[in-house]
């Protein structure tokens, strides 16, 4: 591996002592200087593959936190505290007009380097010397221009082009992502300059694309992306028989290797079950700013990972710590930082097995009967903080989305038995001893699937089972596999389960929706299910009959953000009213920050950097291509 980590690794899978002196190394025995990251991938062995458009592809895997930026770079990375981007593989983008009777608009900004804007609010973050922003948007536009930065090389030392990031966007479109709700055609003007054609102009797209749409190279995924092109030039659709055995036989699809466009790539021969090596990729064009000679990946969940960083064998980790490991780690000199998530975990419900859940006052129930802050602290400390609007997005967001009279309106589901009680009542429960009967005369009886190796989601999970219990509604906790209890409730194979509310990856509330409607319901026939099978179709005492995909795409319709805020103000109160899914609590970051062992430092607790949500604009990615973060020289 070269790396002494690999012996660490080995003694923890083993139980074995711990080998003398780790933690303590600065650089490798070859000269090299390291970084060590953690989080998780399935092995080539366990199933991992290189495919990384679907389930269980090692860079899926290691994407949420420094990792698969650094392998596949955006783009551009965005300041979630200036709204201002860091480009990379894009130096330019904007909206601009090209139908009939328009002439194109010239690019918004000039090159990246003279596009600074000042910060929204406070200093600028660490490591922001060249910024983007937009200029004033067209609102009669019907494109997104990207111009790609010249002379950057895949790995193989291929350029890198505007085809690469035309196939990339026209695979999302086979795996249905939704972008493709805005858009109906990508291609390629040059080498260097790709239009996106908007059916529905939207302002997400440029988060949708330039920070979504990490291009993937076309010597890979070349002709999966033309045989899309051509199911969509026939008239075909994804609904037909064609679109579901094409998405079928790509699914399948695995390359042999990875060809990356970031500052490192995988050995492929040091992939073990415990750790991976990343060399520096000397072909990318911004190698030279990095300052680690690679990057070592160490692989496991919270459960494993815990005494990793504890022996200070990490540099940066972003896993949900319990509350006893992260007071070790601060007794032992470890920083820990807290960035927003702008998510947390939630109670999924399965909805073709139960008709039960189907009225909302079920749901209502269930949030009025657990005390979500109690939930919060047992699993993350003072990192894990109760729910309070309980609007699907992150509560930090509703005060810039919703007036304050809509803020009002919002019913915060405090803790409340005899609320939860009445609801109940209401839609024909009855109460037999310690235990509530459903309206068809069976006992309130599930079980409730969480991921077992995230800390933070089966504490939640166990406390939510336990106060949900007391209160009269049986249910069973259930540890499931991680890499397993997506899959399992995306093909309905559960009763309630706990996967995440709101976006940890976007900042505007579309995504959080997103997530809540499309995410485990819509695209769950990706991994050949149908998730909680929530209808969207419904009818509300707020807004009456709403279509819920429709509200979803409209909450980022438009390319006025201002115009926007009617939109999104309607899809909160909906979510408000029928809580498809119960959010519980709202994570903040708990990251462990090593100093003074093979990172020289890390920005202060109160730079914007540590505004961005750890598992969307990475941290540790955007401060290393920007060659703020360098190696400790003690």
């Amino acid at each position: 591996m070269g790396t002494a980590g690999a012996g660490f690794a080995a003694a923890m899978l083993s139980g074995g002592a711990l080998p003398a002196g780790f933690g303590k190394t600065v650089m490798a025995q070859d000269g090299s200087v390291e970084f060590h990251a953690a989080t998780t991938y399935l092995d080539p062995g366990a199933g991992g593959h290189f495919n990384n458009f679907v389930t269980n592809a090692i860079i899926s895997q290691i994407g949420p936190t420094v990792w698969g930026d650094i392998l596949f770079q955006p783009l551009g990375m965005y300041y979630w505290a200036t709204q201002e981007w860091m480009p990379l593989l894009a130096v330019e983008w904007s909206f601009i007009q090209t139908g009939d009777g328009a002439a194109a608009s010239p690019a918004a900004s000039a090159e990246a380097d003279e596009a600074t804007a000042s910060p929204a609010s406070g200093a600028a973050p660490a490591g922001a010397s060249e910024t983007y922003a937009m200029g004033p948007i067209n609102l009669n536009a019907d494109t997104f221009e990207i111009k790609l930065r010249e002379g950057a090389n895949w790995s193989d030392g291929t350029p890198i082009t505007s085809q690469d990031l035309v196939d990339t966007l026209w695979i999302r479109r086979l795996m249905s992502q939704t972008e493709w709700k805005y858009l109906d055609d990508v291609v390629a003007i040059d080498d260097y300059t790709v239009h996106c054609h908007m059916a529905l102009p939207s302002t997400e797209i440029e988060r949708y694309v330039i920070r979504t749409a990490s291009p993937r190279p076309s010597s890979v995924y070349g002709e999966w992306a033309q045989q899309t092109r051509d199911l969509f030039g026939s008239g075909k659709t994804m609904d037909d028989p064609e679109g579901k055995q094409l998405l079928e036989q790509f699914t399948q699809f695995r390359p042999e290797t990875l060809v990356c466009s970031g500052a490192f790539v995988i050995d492929v021969d040091s992939i073990t079950n415990a750790q991976l090596t990343m060399p520096k990729n000397e072909e990318a064009w911004n190698a030279d700013q990095v300052k680690f000679d690679r990057v070592i990946g160490f692989n496991g969940e919270t459960d494993t990972i815990s005494a990793v960083v504890l022996s200070k064998e990490i540099d940066y980790a972003t896993h949900g710590f319990a509350v006893a490991t992260e007071n070790q780690m601060m007794e032992s000199g470890i920083r820990v930082v807290r960035p927003p998530v702008y998510s947390g975990p939630a109670i999924y419900l399965n909805y073709a097995k139960f008709p039960e859940f189907a009225d909302e006052r079920v749901r209502q129930a269930m949030a009025h009967a657990i005390d979500r802050s109690q939930n919060g602290f047992i699993s993350l400390g003072e990192s894990g903080i109760g729910q309070v609007y309980m609007t699907g997005m992150s509560d930090s967001l509703v005060p810039q989305w919703m007036s304050e009279d809509a803020i009002a309106g919002l019913n915060q589901y405090e803790y409340d038995v005899d609320k939860a009680a009445s609801l109940l009542e209401e839609a024909g429960w009855t109460k037999d001893g310690d235990i509530w009967k459903t309206p068809e005369g069976n006992d309130a009886v599930y079980e409730l699937l969480f991921p077992a190796e995230y800390a933070d989601w089966s504490a939640s999970g166990q406390d939510a089972a336990e106060q949900l219990t007391t209160f009269g509604i049986q249910i069973s906790p259930r540890a499931v596999t991680y890499t397993q209890q997506p899959i399992d409730v995306n093909k309905g194979n559960f009763d309630l389960a706990i996967r995440g509310w709101g976006s940890s990856t976007n900042p505007h509330p579309h995504y959080s929706y997103t997530q809540a409607f499309f995410t485990h319901n819509t695209l769950a026939v990706n991994d050949g299910g149908t998730g909680m099978d929530f209808p969207l179709e419904q009818d509300t005492a707020v807004a009456g009959h709403v279509n819920l995909e429709e509200l979803t795409v409209r909450a980022a319709e438009g390319l006025d953000l201002e115009a926007q805020k009617s939109d999104v103000t309607t899809i909160a109160q909906v979510f408000n009213e029928l809580l498809p899914i119960v959010p519980l609590f709202e994570r903040y970051g708990n990251n462990a920050a090593l100093e003074g062992v093979r990172v020289k430092e890390w920005p202060a607790d109160d730079d914007a950097i540590f505004q961005n949500s750890p598992y969307a604009d990475s941290i540790p990615a955007m401060l290393m291509y920007s060659g703020w973060l360098e190696p400790f020289e003690g």
